[in-house]
């Protein structure tokens, strides 16, 4: 079994909206065979007037596992009214080994840009309706010279005054960009769960507001309005029996003044208010779940709802994961890379036989590259090898002068493209010289270099458990010229194991002073 080790690619979540749609490569979704990490992302979601509810764009909702999606590109055009929006965005992305959730990364990322709630004068809202004195309502009865008795009903000519019930067209809501953000991978052995939000520019009837609190308004659409009764023409009005002659309707204006019209209170047109109220994007992190928000929105214009809305939200999970690698399948070069976040590391440097000999380990996607072997000394490359099936590379190079042999400045780095290794000592004061496993046994052997340690200390070596955890494995001491060879007993069911061993030694021969001196890490196949 392979195994590939990646480094997480979080720009593909961090770009402009439009971008996340169109950028990274899908990826593979995850095997079903180990729990992994889950996600899903939505752009907009909730519901318009009195319309079913709303969802045009999300990525891997509803899914098992997290996999790197986008959702479809909604066709804006097809928002119902009076939403309108730029950009609708859900991506959401699955960095690392199929089956390695110690490995991977994941995210989600939703929002929308250039939103805009309107109000326009179709929209089916009722509007607040005009106060009419109860005695304007009723018919009237009027005698009227050499006609006599006349009925007059106002209500045609009071309608004749009244607004004509249409709201404006204007944006009540705008707002430039709100997009959320989650991810979740495994840290220091356990699954890390992380959510923001980003805000652009909100505005309410065109008016900027602040985008880092909650906002709740009432707009005024359309202004309370009185009319007088006096300004109510009879000729608008229904006169029975019917009257045309001018002077008899000048007449019975006059009349109508007098009896009803001049004593009656004001006709009032209430105010038509809009609601809007924006709620900064929350996070809801609970039984491995967390949601993150980028702005929840809900509108109404005279007590109906226009839209209630949440603008952008991200979602991932780590319920079931386990952030224990399977360390029992690994090879040596995988666990060399497992406590790291490069895709390249050197693993040892020593002079042997007269030569620089190099170990190393490479991710599996660069298998059959090319690594250099630069000196740091001069910057210039001295070896090359080939990454191996197996992530292990080896070559050997010339040693350097012996003026700079024993220094610092004697330092290797593995290079391939833009991955680059640590850059290791060549001569430490203990190193390995070989390691090797047989019938279950590991045989460890190198050198402490003097001046010993006075008397000689212990060497304790230490097996690695997890890259936070490490166990005793022997305790023992070097010969007198500080050479060493150990067996212990290999871990059961193991494919590999790294250890490394501590010891303490003198500076010089003169300061009786111990100092702390370490091999470097060293994994071995298990046979």
């Amino acid at each position: 079994m392979s195994f590939r080790f990646t480094r997480p690619r979080m720009a593909c979540l961090t770009g402009s909206l439009a971008a996340v749609v169109l950028a990274c490569a899908a990826a593979a979704p995850a095997s079903a065979a180990v729990t992994t990490f889950n996600c899903d992302a939505s752009a907009l979601r909730g519901t318009v007037l009195s319309a079913p509810a709303i969802e045009p764009a999300t990525a891997n909702l509803g899914q098992a596992v997290c996999r790197t999606a986008s959702g479809p590109v909604a066709d804006l055009s097809a928002l119902p009214l009076p939403l309108g929006a730029s950009v609708l965005a859900a991506r959401t992305t699955l960095d690392g080994a199929a089956d390695r959730p110690d490995l991977q990364t994941a995210g989600a990322v939703g929002g929308v840009a250039d939103l805009t709630v309107r109000a326009l004068p179709d929209l089916p809202i009722q509007l607040p309706t005009a106060q009419i004195p109860a005695q304007l309502l009723q018919p009237i009865t009027v005698p009227l010279p050499v006609v006599g008795n006349v009925t007059v009903d106002l209500k045609p000519a009071i309608n004749a005054l009244l607004p004509n019930g249409k709201l404006p067209s204007v944006d009540l809501l705008r707002v430039q960009a709100a997009t959320a953000y989650a991810s979740a991978k495994c840290q220091n052995g356990t699954p890390q769960l992380s959510g923001n939000a980003q805000v652009a520019a909100i505005s309410l009837l065109g008016v900027p507001q602040p985008i880092s609190q909650a906002i709740d308004q009432n707009l005024s659409l359309i202004d309370t309005q009185s009319i007088s009764p006096s300004s109510i023409s009879v000729a608008n009005a229904t006169i029975t029996p019917s009257i045309v002659d001018p002077a008899l309707l000048a007449t019975l204006q006059t009349l109508i003044n007098k009896k009803i019209l001049d004593a009656a209170p004001n006709i009032v047109i209430p105010a038509t208010l809009a609601h809007v109220k924006v709620t900064p994007g929350g996070q809801t992190n609970a039984n491995g779940t967390l949601t993150q928000r980028a702005l929840e929105v809900q509108v109404s214009i005279a007590g109906q709802s226009l839209a209630d809305l949440v603008l952008g939200e991200a979602s991932v999970s780590a319920a079931g994961v386990s952030c224990t690698p399977q360390s029992s399948v690994l090879s040596s070069s995988e666990l060399m890379l497992q406590c790291t976040k490069r895709r390249l590391v050197l693993i040892d440097v020593l002079e042997q036989r007269g030569r620089v000999k190099l170990l190393g380990a490479a991710d599996r996607a660069l298998v059959g590259r090319t690594v250099d072997i630069v000196f740091s000394a001069t910057g210039k490359v001295v070896a090359h090898a080939q990454v191996q099936p197996d992530g292990s590379f080896a070559t050997t190079a010339t040693l350097p002068a012996r003026s700079i042999r024993f220094t610092n400045r004697a330092r290797y780095q593995a290079v391939v493209g833009k991955e680059r290794s640590l850059r290791l000592k060549l001569h430490r004061r203990m190193v390995v010289s070989g390691l090797t496993s047989k019938g279950g046994k590991v045989t460890i052997s190198g050198r402490v270099l003097p001046p010993l340690g006075s008397p000689v200390r212990t060497i304790v070596l230490t097996r690695r458990l997890s890259c936070s955890k490490t166990e005793v494995v022997k305790r023992f001491k070097p010969a007198r010229d500080g050479s060493f060879r150990v067996t212990v007993a290999g871990p059961v069911g193991q494919a590999a194991a790294v250890y490394r061993m501590q010891t303490s030694v003198r500076k010089t021969t003169r300061n009786p002073k111990h100092y702390p001196t370490f091999t470097l890490p060293r994994a071995v196949e298990l046979h």
